[in-house]
């Protein structure tokens, strides 16, 4: 019997395009069904506005609006517009706080026990919007950045250093990050970053059907 089409919550506001693309290009690749969530994003330039339109190719909706029982899990890709949109880190360091709707989103997906996926700046976002309600302290990587690992480590998390393209997979939280552009900029590292974390992704799903 074929199973039903999974969707995948992907974040796509201020995101980094070559994470985006790449990850929706291996969401299809495995089955999955992209759902483009967004939120307000501030001096967003209109040229990059059209780009995100062009990225969702489909009806996106808001993060607010997000149910976490209609996705089978999230990716959250890095960037540093969607860092400083979601959190004060580059203002106040370790004391960051992360955005409201975006923990709440993050918060209902992880008590569901479904994958949560980070690129690059975007596993400190997770790792701070978690914090304190982890089965275990979280295990990620943002590939090899001191000061995003630094943030990471002062929320009582684990940040393991990687090379482009390879995956942490910390499977008791069920949550897989990978360095992405912050680890590298050579196009195919970025390419298998985003293919080993929605194969990462896909094996957390179905180990839990």
């Amino acid at each position: 019997m074929n199973k039903s089409p999974r969707k995948i919550g992907i974040i796509t506001s201020g995101g980094n395009p070559w994470e985006i693309v790449f990850c929706v290009l291996h969401l299809e690749n495995y089955k999955f069904i992209r759902s483009p969530i967004t939120y307000k994003v501030s001096n967003l330039p209109p040229e990059i506005a059209a780009l995100e339109n062009d990225l969702s190719r489909q009806q996106d909706v808001d993060i607010e609006d997000v149910k976490a029982t209609g996705i089978e899990g999230l990716i959250v890709p890095g960037g540093i517009r969607i860092f400083n949109n979601l959190c004060d880190f580059e203002d106040v360091g370790a004391a960051l706080k992360v955005d409201d709707g975006f923990k709440n989103l993050l918060k209902n997906v992880y008590r569901l026990e479904k994958p949560i996926g980070a690129l690059g700046e975007a596993a400190l976002l997770v790792t701070k919007a978690l914090q304190g309600i982890t089965k275990s302290g979280l295990v990620v990587t943002v590939g090899n950045d001191p000061k995003i690992q630094g943030g990471i480590e002062k929320c009582g998390a684990q940040a393991v250093v990687t090379r482009p393209g390879e995956v942490v997979l910390d499977e008791t939280n069920k949550i897989i990050t990978s360095g992405g552009e912050l680890g590298t900029r050579r196009a195919k590292d970025i390419y298998s970053s985003c293919e080993n974390l929605i194969s990462g992704m896909n094996g957390l799903i179905e180990s839990g059907d």
